[in-house]
């Protein structure tokens, strides 16, 4: 079929959220030291077809922030404009000692401003720009 399988669309949208995090100034790990945001919740709506080797645009943006929880949103566009599927994330905020649900620190809601549909353009958005046909393994190598 020369299609990208479906759930590589997620790990599209963790390189999406980590690069986001990247350009607001931070990593996954300098957060996991200090707050656990662990995935609750996982959506993807698959609109067309990604064919391998297309270059794909990843849009990342947070859309809802609660007192314990937030939830990124996601658009994937194909090299052409042309949207190839949406989704979102919900994630908590735990304690890593304790593994409790602890309220959004404001260091992190600082840097993590709330988009409504998509949002402005200046709103920070983590845009990553992966080959469809790049799956992330250090050791894995394809065959002819």
């Amino acid at each position: 079929m020369h299609v990208v399988y479906y759930g590589n669309y997620l790990t599209y949208f963790e390189v999406g959220r980590v690069e986001y995090l990247r350009q607001q100034g931070t990593t996954i790990a300098e957060i996991d030291r200090k707050l656990w945001m662990p995935v609750v919740e996982a959506t993807v709506r698959y609109v067309r077809p990604a064919r391998l080797d297309d270059l794909l645009d990843v849009r990342c943006w947070v859309g809802e922030r609660r007192r314990a929880s937030f939830r990124f949103e996601y658009e994937i566009l194909n090299d052409s404009g042309e949207r190839v599927a949406t989704g979102s994330t919900l994630h908590a905020c735990q304690d890593p000692a304790t593994g409790k649900l602890v309220a959004m620190p404001p260091w992190l809601s600082s840097m993590m401003p709330v988009v409504k549909d998509g949002g402005p353009s200046w709103t920070p958005r983590a845009s990553w720009t992966p080959r469809a046909s790049w799956t992330p393994r250090a050791s894995w190598t394809p065959r002819a």
